[in-house]
C-alpha cells in the first residue's frame, strides 16, 4: 500500500491531468485512444485511483503538448492554454491533412468569413 504522501501526490498529478485535458478539450474517451489505453483507466489515473506509470505520464504530455514537469510539479500553477479548446482542436486537426484537404478546407472557411 502506498504511503500517504504518495498517494496524494498520485491523485494530485491525476488531478492535473485531468484539468490540462478539460482545458484543451478533450475527451476521455479521446485521450485515452491517442494514448492507447481504456477510458475507465484513465478515469483511474485522473481520480488517483491508480497510480500514472513515466511511460503514460510522458504519452499523456505528448499527446496534449504540455511539458511533463508542468504535470508532476503540482505546486506550481498549469500554464494557461494559448487558445479555447475548439481552437486548439482545429489547430490539431488542421495539422491532421494533407496539403490538398488543407486547401479546400482555407477556401471553405474564407468563403464562410466573407459571408459575415
Amino acid at each position: 500500500m502506498p504511503r500517504q504522501r504518495d498517494q496524494q501526490l498520485v491523485q494530485d498529478v491525476g488531478r492535473r491531468v485531468a484539468r490540462v485535458r478539460k482545458d484543451r478539450g478533450w475527451t476521455q474517451e479521446r485521450l485515452s485512444e491517442a494514448i492507447g489505453i481504456e477510458p475507465v483507466t484513465l478515469s483511474r489515473l485522473e481520480t488517483g485511483d491508480r497510480a500514472l506509470s513515466l511511460s503514460t505520464l510522458a504519452s499523456i504530455a505528448n499527446v496534449l503538448q504540455i511539458p511533463i514537469a508542468d504535470l508532476l510539479d503540482v505546486g506550481k500553477k498549469l500554464p494557461v492554454p494559448k487558445h479555447d479548446p475548439e481552437l486548439t482542436e482545429l489547430i490539431r486537426l488542421f495539422g491532421t491533412l494533407t496539403p490538398s484537404q488543407r486547401d479546400v478546407l482555407l477556401r471553405l472557411v474564407r468563403e464562410l468569413a466573407a459571408k459575415d
